[in-house]
């Protein structure tokens, strides 16, 4: 019997095995397949959803900005000196002019309270109280409105362009001085018994009292334009009180005038009241339609005018 040679290297396991391992060509496309099949049953479940938050995001950005715009002009609507906001349709949209208000104060209409405001070229008087407004005291170019009706001979806009001399229901934008003091004289402002007092040089014609006694301080003219066909709805502002209407960018006074967008993507907008004349009621609405992707959003809103005298 033959010695057994017991530092012989042993054959590992396997060794020797010539049978294939890992996947097969068709193991492996038979996952892809199977891997490819659960990808669309899942993408089928994903893709609803995730299609709905995109138009859900993409509606609310559309009535965010449209809500913004109309807050935009409900606020200078607001603070529109009483009848003078007018409004034009256009073929592609509407123009809204008004003149802001930069401060207010009812003038003293009797000796005992002070110097009161007579209509027949009065060159100074106190106000009841004082401005409340600090940037009335230091503005350049300010005038003074008293009793707009926005009417035939007592509208604020063809008074406008008058000059010194001539009777208004504006002080003129050139040749005269508005300054203010504090009546009686070492007296404090807005304190008890003190109250601002008004100086014209030279000296203007008011053309008639107005009903409650007020008085607007008042500087330039501003315009809202939507033109649908470029999708915009842009603001005009800071340009000289003008006797029409204007209604064209591209032409004075809109061309140099301080310009802002207040939206895009307006496809119709529209500015309505109960007469042919927002003047002559307090409401205006104002519709703005935006769209994106073919869906529009739809926003109206109502805005009551202040035209009390």
């Amino acid at each position: 019997m033959p010695a057994r040679d017991v530092n012989r290297r042993r054959r590992p396991p396997g060794a020797g095995d010539s049978s294939p391992k890992g996947f097969s060509l068709i193991e492996m496309v038979v996952v892809i397949m199977l891997l490819g099949i659960l990808g669309a049953a899942v993408g089928a479940f994903i893709a609803r959803p995730v299609e709905g938050y995109r138009d859900l995001a993409r509606r609310a950005a559309l009535v965010d900005a449209a809500e913004s715009a109309l807050r935009r002009m409900e606020r200078d609507l607001r603070n529109a000196l009483p009848n003078s906001v007018r409004v034009s349709n256009l073929a592609n949209g509407f123009a809204l002019e008004m003149i802001p208000i930069l401060d207010g104060a009812r003038y003293s209409i009797q000796v005992a309270t002070g110097s009161p405001l007579t209509f027949n070229s009065d060159d100074q008087f106190d106000v009841l109280g004082c401005f409340r407004n600090p940037a009335t005291l230091t503005t350049s170019g300010i005038r003074l409105v008293v009793n707009n009706r926005g009417t035939g001979s007592n509208d604020v806009y063809p008074d406008a362009q008058l000059l010194v001399g001539a009777e208004s229901l504006i002080t003129p934008a050139t040749g005269m001085t508005i300054s203010f003091s504090v009546n009686p004289g070492g007296c404090t402002r807005c304190t008890t018994g003190c109250a601002d007092r008004v100086t014209l040089s030279p000296a203007h014609d008011f053309r008639a009292d107005s009903p409650t006694h007020r008085l607007y301080v008042v500087t330039k003219a501003l315009t809202y334009i939507c033109n649908t066909t470029a999708g915009t709805l842009m603001r005009y502002a800071d340009y000289t009180i003008p006797s029409s209407q204007p209604t064209d960018p591209s032409a004075a006074p809109l061309a140099t005038a301080a310009s802002a967008r207040v939206a895009d993507k307006l496809t119709a907008c529209s500015v309505a009241t109960t007469t042919a004349d927002v003047r002559n009621r307090g409401m205006a609405t104002i519709t703005l339609t935006l769209s994106e992707e073919s869906e529009p959003i739809r926003l109206i809103h109502q805005v009551p005018l202040d035209n009390s005298r």
